[in-house]
């Protein structure tokens, strides 16, 4: 049986991300977490094939003219929110075209909402984690059995729909192949400018994150594995960590590879001081750049001077915001200071300082606390930063609040790009006051000639800074 892995021409334009999963494409990063499902089926002797059209800029007509060819037994598609409807289309084409074969979507927006992707007798949905649930629809749907045993698959029978029960998270995640990085047919095409050279890909220590941030949209299979423990248990499930020694024998095969950078693809990267140093110093001598997201209450001077000596280049903290009394309101958990000191520890280490900041993420925010953020910014010399606009995701208890508080402009979640558009607006700071301040936060940053200086020595060329711009601006 050989299934492929489909990411279709958008309808639109836009080019979703699919593995943070909550904004649209800037950069490729290979998706891991698809293809840890997709290593799993060949162990199991399947044969798997991953096609990223937006990578091979194919049209709609192109991709219908591939669907006519191609002699695939299952489709599959990892759908976050922004791509549902590019994915759905796709659903249409191949059922014009290829009939009543087996379509299987998985990933957060399907798990959140699995209804709204069964739209037929052949369509199912793998909700939460997809490996072992994926491999077992596989096996049912190649021998024509009865899958209403097997657990967090979604189906329609007899114009009903069929939620089975839900599959408990992988307990031993050091026990799965690593992801099948060989079915990615254009490998230089993955690229992240904050580690500046190729061949790039991404990897996975753990899943999850044990925090309680109301806006969060964690890393897409982290949201999609929280979506579906929460609809049953209603509360987040247990992180996962891999062993230091698994993921230094993945490094060293990536090394092995040719690949010369990586992003850890984690939530949380930073899981204690001894975990975190013996992987370092595992990886150290394979002379391989890398970046990961840490939480600031997690740093400590011995586990950032280990990250800088195993060639860590960045590290990204979701700062959020420089006022207490919004962190407060969505639930961080931290304290200002903590994320001021994890800044200039990281700086005095010399790895760069990427931060996250979110405007009106809280009622509290106001056009003061907004200007608060760009001064602290610049006080703390911090080497790049991302505004954005929040967004309420599905799934999210920000979610809850807004549509309580009727803070939709749309009246509800609507995709958006979080860098340019709001989707929310509160009495007091409105849609366009929301806009206009991310927009001049973006151009203050970029535009400083410190970081136009610095990045064009990163980037390689004015042209490469330039592209950036266009797309964030």
């Amino acid at each position: 049986m050989k299934i492929t892995f489909l990411v279709p021409p958008p309808i639109d334009g836009k080019i979703p991300e699919r593995v943070a999963g909550c904004a649209y494409l800037l950069y490729y990063v290979p998706n891991i977490f698809l293809l840890s499902a997709a290593a799993v089926l060949e162990k199991a002797g399947y044969e798997a094939k991953y096609i990223e059209t937006t990578i091979k800029k194919w049209d709609q007509k192109q991709f219908r003219a591939f669907l006519r060819e191609d002699l695939s037994d299952i489709y599959s598609f990892y759908s976050v929110n922004l791509s549902q409807e590019t994915d759905m289309q796709a659903l249409k084409d191949i059922r014009e075209i290829r009939g009543d074969i087996p379509v299987v979507f998985f990933g957060p927006a399907p798990s959140d909402r699995p209804a709204e992707f069964v739209a037929d007798k052949n369509s199912y949905v793998v909700r939460g984690e997809p490996e072992y649930t994926m491999l077992e629809l596989a096996k049912a749907l190649d021998a024509t059995l009865n899958i209403k045993g097997i657990k967090s698959v979604s189906f329609r029978e007899n114009e009903e729909i069929i939620h089975n029960a839900n599959r408990e998270p992988i307990e031993d995640i050091d026990v799965l192949p690593f992801p099948a990085r060989h079915l990615l047919e254009e490998r230089d095409v993955y690229y992240n400018p904050k580690l500046g050279v190729r061949p790039f890909t991404a990897v996975c220590t753990s899943r999850g994150c044990s925090y309680r941030c109301i806006y969060c949209v964690p890393s897409s299979l982290s949201f999609s594995r929280e979506l579906e423990y929460k609809h049953h248990f209603n509360k987040k499930p247990p992180v996962r960590k891999r062993s230091p020694e698994n993921i230094i024998e993945e490094f060293k095969l990536l090394k092995s590879q040719g690949y010369k950078a990586v992003n850890v693809q984690d939530d949380q990267f930073v899981w204690g001081e001894e975990r975190t140093i013996k992987i370092c110093e595992g990886i150290r001598d394979l002379g391989i750049v890398w970046g990961c997201s840490a939480r600031s209450d997690h740093l400590t001077e011995p586990i950032v001077k280990a990250m800088a000596d195993a060639h860590c280049k960045f590290i990204d903290l979701g700062v959020e915001s420089f006022n207490q009394e919004i962190l407060d309101y969505v639930k961080k958990d931290i304290d200002v200071k903590k994320n001021e000191e994890a800044i200039a520890l990281v700086r005095k280490y010399g790895i760069n300082a990427k931060i996250n900041i979110m405007f009106g993420a809280s009622p509290l925010e106001t056009p003061e606390t907004i200007k608060k953020n760009m001064e602290e910014v610049k006080r703390l010399k911090v080497d790049q930063v991302m505004y954005n606009i929040a967004n309420p995701f599905p799934g999210t208890d920000f979610y809850k609040i807004a549509k309580e508080n009727k803070l939709f402009v749309y009246g509800d979640y609507k995709p958006v790009n979080v860098a340019k558009e709001a989707n929310i607006a509160y009495p007091h700071l409105g849609k366009e006051a929301l806009e206009k301040a991310v927009r001049r936060a973006n151009f203050k940053f970029f535009l400083t000639p410190r970081f136009i200086v610095k990045n064009i020595r990163r980037l390689g060329s004015l042209d490469s800074l330039k592209a950036m711009f266009r797309k964030l601006f």
